[in-house]
């Protein structure tokens, strides 16, 4: 009988293997299963029209439901968004640093409770007793991070750096969201393992997964299947089209985001964590247990690169999100119930988040609004209602046709609130606040604080006012000195909750644009127009615009004499053309 078993390990092997790559092969091809997979695509390939290109899988009870991209992954060359598309996961990544510390203690080369001075004999005083587990949890009360993500950073420079940096709080106090904890975990990898994280990554992690597709530096024929990201400036391109280290990501980011991956191989990944294949039983406990409130409420809670919260049956929901400015994600998993959902967006104006959260309503039966239906019209019906059309006393709308869509922006709020939809009185609440916020930052920020700014991004006044700087350098060169601000409104536009200010130069004005994320602001932009709301069509002379995060609805009329008509649950309005 022993003499078999090596036969049966091999065999064991083999057909692990076999399943793998049959899973792969599936994956790569895209797939709409069942009633289910085929509402869920219908629903996304509506959403294309308003904006949305990226990547979905939708797996069930270990049955791939739905593994389709959706509109383009590279405008330019109008390459589609397919499964083998690789795209950047931003904080996402966070898990797998969280994993190869835990692979290297499965190994015995260290334990969770090590402290950074073992790792770093030079590391101050005040840092030196900070724990792996204090990094993971981001409970070691370092800042978020100490520059931005693409600075050509060294581990030496970061490392010197990070140092220096005073502590938010002492270590082991409240949940502090830290990218430089995890970049600091990410040398701990390489000092132990002696290699780089993305060479142990794909060995010890990766590899063993079945994911193929995925790392720090993609393959030659994988480079040639990266998305391009779209941030509010425009074209961003691919994560290799920025400042990068010869083993991957420069040092503000490595180890916190950049992994580079397909939907399939994510799902690998989901397969991978109900076995031993990359993690022992304990280890995996260890990686998905909430240890640290993430808000003073009772949820989430933060395991090591989990957010970890209730499902909507009263079971774990582990998940984590990811953005760079460019691309956003959002990986929810959901063991006991058999169900994994990632969305991957590689627009920062389409909310990837809010695409997860509607899914997550579909899986799990609760009720969800479904776009407009969408009719074929002649390009002439387009043509008609383009122009400038004047809306009350002041303000105007400007109406321009793209292929198969109108896209009708605003200049102030009344005709903001009119083309992208009333929202309840717990938003509009929400909305107004934001508002405030956005005056007080910009009358503070006019008067050379900055406090205010960097507070709002979560940045010390230091960085808050580089940022400033960077955006409104332009805008300065051509219409010089900033002189002044005035809050037009806030909105979801595509799930996405942006609040629009005038800027005033001496020789002209722009849009300042800040996009936020909870009661923070995630970046800021500026531009020459407000976005606009994007109007599909329903049928001749007819359109509909609809937003994923109000699920709020606007129909548009545009007649032959001139007038748009906005019609929503609270009313109508109309607006009369200036010119064409």
């Amino acid at each position: 009988m022993r003499r078999l078993r090596p036969f049966r390990s091999r065999l064991v092997l083999l057909i692990v293997i076999l399943s793998q790559a049959l899973l792969l092969e599936d994956c790569a091809r895209g797939q709409v299963r069942g009633p289910l997979g085929t509402s869920l695509d219908r629903y996304l390939k509506a959403l294309v029209g308003y904006g949305y290109s990226g990547a979905v899988l939708v797996a069930k009870h270990g049955e791939v439901v739905l593994n389709q991209g959706y509109g383009l992954a590279d405008r330019d060359q109008k390459a589609p968004f397919t499964p083998d598309t690789l795209f950047d996961i931003a904080s996402i990544s966070k898990q797998f640093t969280a994993a190869a510390i835990l692979k290297l203690e499965m190994q015995g080369r260290l334990k969770v409770e090590d402290k950074l001075v073992r790792f770093f004999p030079s590391a101050p005083p005040d840092k030196a007793g900070i724990t792996l587990h204090q990094l993971m949890t981001h409970t070691s009360g370092l800042p978020d991070s100490i520059g931005d993500e693409y600075d050509v950073m060294t581990r030496d420079d970061f490392l010197k750096g990070v140092f220096a940096t005073p502590l938010v709080h002492l270590p082991g106090g409240h949940f502090t969201y830290s990218d430089a904890g995890y970049a600091l975990l990410a040398a701990v990898v390489e000092v132990v393992s002696g290699r780089s994280l993305g060479d142990f990554l794909h060995d010890q992690i990766f590899e063993p997964a079945g994911m193929r597709h995925t790392g720090l530096k993609p393959t030659a024929e994988d480079r040639a299947r990266l998305a391009r990201g779209r941030s509010m400036q425009g074209d961003w391109g691919t994560s290799l089209d920025h400042p990068y280290a010869p083993d991957g990501p420069w040092w503000n980011l490595r180890g916190n985001g950049g992994v580079l991956t397909t939907t399939g191989d994510l799902y690998l990944w989901d397969r991978a964590l109900q076995g031993d294949a990359v993690l022992s039983r304990v280890e995996r406990e260890k990686f998905q247990r909430p240890y640290v409130r993430e808000t003073g409420a009772p949820e989430p809670k933060y395991a090591y690169g989990w957010s970890v919260t209730t499902s909507p049956t009263g079971h774990t929901q582990l998940a984590h999100v990811g953005g760079n400015g460019a691309f956003g994600s959002d990986l929810r998993r959901y063991p006991q119930d058999g169900v994994v959902i990632f969305v991957d967006a590689n627009t920062v104006t389409y909310s990837a988040i809010v695409i997860a959260d509607q899914i997550e309503r579909r899986m799990f039966g609760k009720p969800a609004a479904e776009p407009p239906p969408v009719a074929a019209v002649p390009e002439k019906d387009l043509q008609r209602c383009v122009g400038l059309y004047k809306l009350g006393m002041d303000e105007h709308l400007k109406v321009a046709a793209e292929p198969g869509r109108l896209a009708v922006a605003a200049d102030g709020g009344e005709g903001l609130a009119h083309i992208f939809g009333t929202v309840g009185k717990e938003r509009l609440k929400r909305f107004a606040q934001r508002d405030r916020r956005g005056e007080e930052v910009l009358a503070a920020a006019l008067h050379g604080n900055f406090g205010p700014l960097g507070e709002l991004l979560a940045l010390n006044a230091e960085r808050g006012a580089k940022r400033w700087r960077d955006a409104v350098k332009p805008s300065e060169a051509e219409l010089g000195a900033w002189k002044g601000s005035q809050v037009i409104g806030t909105t979801s536009n595509d799930g996405v909750v942006m609040t629009y200010a005038r800027l005033t130069f001496e020789k002209g004005t722009r849009v300042l644009n800040v996009m936020w994320a909870g009661p923070e602001a995630e970046s800021f932009s500026v531009s020459h127009a407000v976005r606009p709301a994007y109007y599909l069509p329903e049928g001749p002379g007819r359109f509909a615009t609809f937003d994923i995060g109000t699920e709020a609805a606007v129909h548009l009329s545009c007649t032959s004499a001139g007038t748009l008509r906005f019609e929503n649950a609270s009313g109508a309005v109309e607006a009369r053309r200036e010119a064409p």
